[in-house]
């Protein structure tokens, strides 16, 4: 129950301070197991996809976030899981692998931090390798303006003046059998992130 509400109230606000849009609703699978992997430069960002995607979403989210306790506890009730970016997190890794074997969404932000400039950084293996050892597809998205809104070092979002669009492109798929194939692994990476790449640089 308290997911959605905040999912309401996210839609609500982004829909009267910045008129959110969403396009490629046809892309979205109603149902089954999917990774969400979006660009990120604004802590706007987890808030729009909530707000956009009609299922749970259960976030893979930076350790360090999770030190401010009443963060840490808005957090967990929104079933998002911490993850340790500098070192090998076995035990996050199978949480978001248990995630998608029960069917269900996992959210990640490949980059592994909001970009300063709002430009797409290079992309984390990891989103790969979770893909290829479940079988389930990476539905990219491409979210535009919050850069502007609520970029990284600012106090506070700028209200009313720019306008946010989330874009969501076609699943990429990945072929199971090549799950130990470094190079393989490489190509899809890139390929993911000339699609995020392009989803997020929609004129608004």
């Amino acid at each position: 129950m308290f997911y959605y509400v905040v999912r309401a109230l996210c839609w609500l606000l982004l829909k009267i301070f910045w008129q959110m849009k969403i396009e490629g609703f046809e892309n979205i699978p109603k149902k089954g197991a999917v990774i969400i992997a979006s660009n990120h430069v604004s802590y706007l960002d987890p808030a729009v996809l909530v707000s956009s995607f009609n299922r749970k979403i259960y976030f893979i989210t930076k350790k360090e976030v999770f030190k401010n306790t009443f963060v840490s506890f808005i957090l967990k009730n929104l079933n998002a899981f911490s993850v340790d970016r500098e070192n090998v997190d076995i035990l996050a890794f199978k949480k978001a692998i248990n995630i998608l074997r029960e069917e269900k969404v996992l959210g990640i932000f490949p980059e592994g931090t909001r970009s300063s400039n709002g430009e797409l950084q290079e992309l984390k293996l990891g989103v790969i390798k979770i893909a290829m050892k479940t079988g389930v597809p990476i539905l990219p998205v491409g979210i535009n303006g919050t850069h502007k809104i609520y970029p990284r070092g600012k106090k506070f979002p700028t209200l009313f003046k720019h306008k946010i669009i989330a874009k969501y492109g076609a699943p990429q798929y990945f072929n199971k059998l090549k799950s130990k194939d470094k190079i393989y692994q490489k190509e899809e990476l890139n390929l993911l992130g000339k699609k995020i790449k392009e989803l997020s640089t929609t004129n608004n």
